[in-house]
């Protein structure tokens, strides 16, 4: 068995230290506005993932900073890598369905749709991640039939551009991983609690873990 530690930031940001490598997802722009971290702490970050271009999980200027300190391995969607191209950043485009291995673990692509977004603007490309099959995140999407397992499942719950707490909760129950944590509930303009997740999660036996900004979780996978 191996361990790995899971620390939750604002939004969707998620830190995952697996393997010996720490892996970064989303660190959009309310990890800043709500919490004390600034771009320049983040240390030792050896892949970074991007689910999309919006500022609350792509902020390119803290990208920039985290690239210049790190220089990890990014990888995204395509709209998400031509934007970061445009600002110098290199990344790899991974396609759904498509996996690429680091070292030994195996990222894999997860074809995802987002909400629609209030201003009517076009909705954005969304890739999910998939890491080694133990660990999921979706970053924004609706409700969606397919989806794959895995044992620990980071599941958007806020109701706007995403899925609402009770159809995260179906989400979750029919891929019956081990442990379910929220993410996406931070938005200022979207303004959600986990208690409606929790109640209709109420008649599922599958374990779910609220974690508080900066808080973590060792679990063994």
């Amino acid at each position: 068995m191996k361990t790995m530690k899971i620390t939750k930031y604002p939004q969707s940001c998620v830190l995952i230290e697996y393997k010996n490598k720490r892996i970064l997802i989303d660190p959009g722009k309310y990890v800043y506005e709500q919490t004390d971290i600034k771009p320049e702490d983040w240390e030792n970050i050896d892949i970074l993932l991007l689910t999309h271009e919006h500022a609350d999980h792509t902020m390119q200027e803290a990208i920039t900073v985290i690239v210049k300190k790190n220089n990890p391995l990014i990888l995204t969607n395509k709209s998400t890598h031509d934007i970061l191209e445009v600002e110098g950043i290199n990344s790899e485009i991974l396609e759904p369905e498509q996996e690429k291995v680091i070292d030994d673990i195996k990222i894999k692509g997860i074809n995802e749709t987002h909400g629609d977004l209030p201003s009517g603007n076009p909705k954005p490309n969304v890739i999910g991640f998939l890491i080694d099959d133990k660990i999921y995140h979706p970053g924004d999407t609706i409700y969606l039939e397919e989806k794959p397992y895995a044992d620990v499942v980071l599941v958007p719950i806020c109701g706007k551009v995403v899925m609402n707490p009770e159809e995260a909760a179906k989400f979750v129950k029919e891929i019956k991983p081990k442990l379910a944590i929220p993410i996406h509930y931070s938005n200022p303009d979207y303004i959600t609690t986990t208690e409606g997740f929790e109640k209709a999660m109420s008649d599922s036996d599958i374990k779910i873990k609220i974690l508080k900004n900066k808080e973590s979780i060792e679990i063994e996978v």
